[in-house]
């Protein structure tokens, strides 16, 4: 389980959050494996999030629904990972808020490269 985890730790996660960004529901892309295979989740803060194989992003209720047989809760490293990328990523955007539209994308990603090493996280 803990090396499962890890897996999903080192890869994907900046493709998660992406889609998250994005907003719910995940792009499907193989619903017979999603239907087929348990969902993995965890909780940030009061929401829990939950991704399958065979979908991209994390799921919609709906999806859940649809998709989740059964759910394996992933343990605290993968959901303190996420939680400081999300801290980090509210902190880049203070400190571009004021630039106008269209001037922001390399402004916060460096901003975001450096909010996410003053947390310990490489990308």
């Amino acid at each position: 389980m803990a090396e499962d985890e890890e897996k999903i730790e080192d890869r994907g996660l900046l493709l998660n959050m992406a889609v998250e960004s994005m907003g719910s529901p995940g792009i499907v892309v193989n619903p017979e494996v999603a239907k087929a295979t348990p969902c993995r989740c965890y909780k940030i803060d009061e929401t829990e999030m939950c991704f399958s194989k065979g979908i991209i992003g994390t799921l919609s209720k709906a999806q859940k629904e649809a998709y989740c047989p059964s759910k394996i809760m992933l343990t605290e490293g993968i959901a303190r990972r996420v939680k400081l990328f999300k801290e980090a990523a509210a902190e880049a955007h203070k400190k571009i808020e004021k630039l106008p539209k269209g001037e922001k994308l390399e402004p916060w990603l460096a901003a975001m490269g450096e909010e996410l090493r003053k947390r310990g996280i490489v990308v």
